[in-house]
């Protein structure tokens, strides 16, 4: 055994020791902390209880898993073979990208039946990390292995199947794996919205009972199945010999379009948008539901702008929006912080990333759905618990995207330092943190989607305030014109989030050129 792991080890079981203590003696919010020997026994007690539960969860996870990575990786196909493909779906790509599925699951709820719901949000849960990451290997392929392929006489079809599928599967295994653990949150999501069985249906049953054990043994069920999945779809990628990767790509990255003429820019803008609104009129139709149930776009600009009950409709968002807004924007920039602190620290110290990575792994595995009951037992049902929700959602996307940042510094400027004797600190502050200004902006972007899905879940299912609690009031009373109203308006600023976090994004490149 290497010394890394038995420092690993080691660390494990002083962590393990320490949780054990801590909740034998109740020293955490009046027990809200159980001791693992007690949650164990929770499991023991109530096991017979679980097999149901299982079957449901893994069945919708792994439908949604199997039915959204298979769009994604045709989509990446498609979006290699004819990049304008992709230039003319950015806009919908985008959107979907930022909207948080928690505000697309009630209106999944009310257009489908069954388990569709669940099967929906998981496949929308696994389509980007696989689409996003099968195209970015479909793109970087080596420029002399399609030009081999070329000189002898293959088209641009047999360079995708002989060359870049090939180059691409490190990525997409790599995506897969990602993909994994987002499954279980779109199922777990989707039984939120009801049913008979389900883990999910499970833990918000158990949330009202003074059971800490009980939650806890749900939600570390849930993340032992998420990181066996993802276990095991990386020994898959080992075998095969792919090295560890993890792409930082956008979904609207269409290389030629950012360096077509400005008309050109603004006609497929344009043209985006109609796409945007046409695949929503298309979803509304598709359901068969009257437009009083499935809102079109018009139908929101009715009820938010231009109707009657307009000025009504913006007197309850509004307050929502701005309570929610802020909570967002302090737990992205407090996770975001945190994030580039430990990152700037292990690059300082890299023997402490072996042991600290693992773990930070390991707490991605666990659905945030799950994981917020648990925050609230810890923090209580305040503002606090919204915003300790968002900051662990962005905290460890960010975490990876700045140590990328981090560890591409120019190795002939770090060479120059090192032949000075620069210490370690001065080639940090020098080299190595302004080359990773980008990556920190990346972060920023990427945040902004997640934010919103902490914000909006701990507000929805514990403290009943902002968007989140006027979504969930607005589900139970059947009030879909605010339904529709508020997942246009949470659509709105993500988008606008992402675009200006891109924006600042691509101007510091462009002065680093």
């Amino acid at each position: 055994m290497t010394l890394e792991r038995r420092r690993t080890l080691a660390t494990l079981a002083s962590l393990v020791l320490v949780w054990e203590v801590v909740g034998r003696l109740g020293l955490v919010a009046d027990g809200a902390l159980p001791s693992l020997s007690a949650i164990a026994a929770s499991l023991v007690q109530s096991w017979a209880v679980y097999p149901p539960h299982l079957a449901a969860t893994l069945s919708a996870a792994g439908t949604g898993f199997v039915l959204g990575n298979a769009v994604a990786i045709v989509l990446a196909l498609a979006f290699a073979l004819v990049p304008v493909l992709q230039r003319v779906t950015s806009t919908l790509l985008v959107t979907l990208f930022c909207l948080p599925i928690v505000v697309v699951a009630p209106i999944l709820g009310i257009a489908y039946h069954s388990d569709w719901p669940k099967i929906i949000l998981a496949a929308l849960a696994v389509f980007f990390p696989t689409m996003i990451s099968t195209l970015v290997g479909l793109r970087t392929v080596p420029p002399g292995a399609v030009e081999v392929v070329r000189a002898s006489g293959g088209g641009r079809l047999r360079a995708v199947a002989l060359v870049r599928l090939r180059h691409a599967l490190p990525d997409l295994l790599a995506g897969l794996q990602v993909a994994a653990p987002a499954a279980m949150l779109g199922a777990l999501l989707g039984e939120f919205l009801g049913g008979r069985r389900g883990l999910g249906v499970y833990l918000l049953g158990s949330m009202g009972r003074a059971e800490p054990a009980t939650l806890w043994a749900i939600g570390l069920v849930a993340a032992g199945i998420s990181a066996a999945a993802y276990g095991l779809l990386g020994l898959v990628r080992r075998s095969l010999g792919a090295h560890d990767v993890q792409p930082i790509a956008d979904p609207t990255d269409s290389g030629a379009g950012a360096a077509a003429r400005p008309a050109a820019r603004v006609l497929l803008a344009l043209t985006g948008v109609v796409v945007l609104l046409g695949a929503w009129y298309a979803f509304v139709g598709s359901t068969g539901l009257p437009t009083t149930v499935m809102n079109t776009p018009l139908d929101v600009w009715h009820n938010l702008v231009s109707g009657e009950n307009a000025a009504r409709t913006r007197e309850s968002l509004l307050p929502a929006l701005g309570g929610s807004l802020l909570a967002a924007v302090v737990g992205s920039l407090a996770g975001i912080a945190v994030a580039w602190l430990l990152a700037v620290a292990l690059t300082l110290v890299p023997a402490a990333a072996r042991v600290t990575m693992p773990f930070a792994f390991l707490s991605q595995t666990m659905p945030i759905i799950a994981l917020v009951p648990l925050i609230a037992l810890l923090f209580g049902r305040g503002t606090l618990t919204v915003v300790v929700v968002t900051i662990s959602v962005t905290f460890f996307p960010a975490l990876v995207t700045i140590q990328q940042g981090l560890a591409k510094a120019p190795q002939g400027q770090l060479d120059v330092l090192r032949s000075v004797d620069a210490s370690r600190w001065t080639t940090l502050r020098l080299v190595t943190i302004p080359n990773a200004t980008p990556y920190l902006l990346a972060s920023v972007r990427l945040a902004a989607p997640r934010a919103l899905v902490g914000v909006l879940l701990a507000e929805q299912f514990v403290t009943g305030t902002g968007l989140g609690g006027l979504l969930g009031a607005s589900r139970g009373y059947l009030d879909y014109r605010m339904m529709w109203v508020i997942t246009a308006v949470v659509a709105v600023v993500a988008v606008l989030t992402y675009a200006a976090a891109e924006g600042a994004e691509r101007v510091v490149q462009r002065r680093r050129a």
